[in-house]
């Protein structure tokens, strides 16, 4: 099995509307999607390992083809950030949890430099 394009997917239960994973992969989203819930190897079937009744859930793949030169890491990374952002999503990973964390105070300081230098403008 060769790699086919650049992917980003999520799984939505479609009862709850809830997003139960986001992940991405360099093969056929629908070979992605079924190893996800058949291979009894985690890093495989990474559905079938983490997401709670995954089983007893009917849960929607939409699969989203990145554009040639786009770092599939990275884009997942960020997609993961963003919906955590926004409540969307709680199955946050180490790893975004972690940048999360890392880029929070820059973009606090921003946000602080940013008030002071308006207020010293409306001042002046």
């Amino acid at each position: 099995m060769r790699p086919g394009g650049s992917w980003l997917y999520v799984w939505l239960d479609v009862e709850t509307r809830e997003i139960a994973y986001v992940g991405a992969t360099g093969f056929d989203p629908e070979l992605r999607a079924y190893l996800h819930v058949t291979s009894e190897d985690p890093q495989l079937g990474w559905v079938r390992a983490t997401v709670p009744q995954y089983d007893e859930r009917t849960l929607d793949v939409l699969a989203f083809e990145l554009p040639d030169g786009v770092d599939q890491a990275a884009a997942n990374q960020v997609l993961i950030t963003c919906l955590a952002d926004v409540g969307e999503y709680t199955g946050v990973s180490g790893a975004a949890s972690d940048l999360r964390n890392a880029i929070g105070p820059v973009l606090q300081a921003l946000d602080n430099h940013r008030g002071m230098a308006s207020q010293e403008s409306a001042a002046s």
